[in-house]
């Protein structure tokens, strides 16, 4: 099968895009297949520049399909419209996510607590987390440690609601936008349960896409 029958619907994609400074610019889209091996992708407002493209170079368009990233080496046919281009596919690929795990801005109701603590006290996170099914990036009010194991409890409410209790290992602590940020790696977690987590991920990414593709005039199925 080939990979574009999988953009016969609009789907949301990454892609990399050739800069004539010779950089490259990844840009959220949604791409969807017109007469293979041709396809178009269509970005919000303001942010494509097609003065900018390096013709020369090809892009590299990304996006997941049931545990697999797909990527599509293509050329551009041309940008007829401010924020559309028309690609034509040169190759194709596929890889099994291992490691990685694309990640989301979500309004989950999580609390926290170190394991090892006597006596541990489980804290309430008030505002939206990153979260993807390999970790999860919060906002703290106290530096805790890399290294430091913190028993966590994530209240999911699509698109099947559940409660994931696992284990999260810091990895990093870093200050965003003047507000501590706690970086973890899930690191003893069932499998339900992580499901749970990329399924959630999964309505929420295309939740935010229907949100954009709204605002460019398509539809997303």
């Amino acid at each position: 099968m080939s990979v574009l029958n999988q953009l016969k619907d609009y789907r949301v994609v990454k892609v990399s895009l050739p800069q004539l400074a010779g950089s490259k610019l990844s840009l959220d889209a949604v791409a969807k297949t017109t007469t293979s091996p041709q396809f178009e992708v269509t970005f919000l407002p303001d942010q494509l520049h097609p003065e900018l493209l390096d013709p020369e170079e090809f892009c590299l368009v990304t996006f997941d399909v049931a545990g697999e990233t797909k990527s599509i080496k293509a050329k551009v046919v041309s940008a007829e419209e401010e924020a559309k281009l028309l690609l034509e596919m040169v190759e194709s690929f596929a890889y099994i996510q291992k490691r990685g795990y694309f990640r989301v801005d979500a309004d989950l109701s999580v609390s926290y607590w170190t394991i090892d603590d006597e006596h541990p006290s489980a804290k309430s996170v008030q505002t939206p987390v990153n979260i993807s099914g390999g970790g999860l990036r919060l906002p703290v009010s106290e530096e805790i440690k890399a290294g430091t194991r913190l028993g966590l409890e994530i209240v999911i409410d699509s698109p099947q609601p559940a409660v994931v209790e696992c284990v999260g290992e810091v990895v990093a602590n870093y200050d965003d936008k003047g507000g501590r940020q706690l970086a973890l790696t899930f690191v003893d977690i069932e499998d339900e349960d992580q499901d749970a987590i990329i399924a959630y991920c999964l309505a929420e990414q295309r939740k935010q896409l229907r949100l954009k593709v709204k605002l460019l005039g398509g539809t997303v199925s």
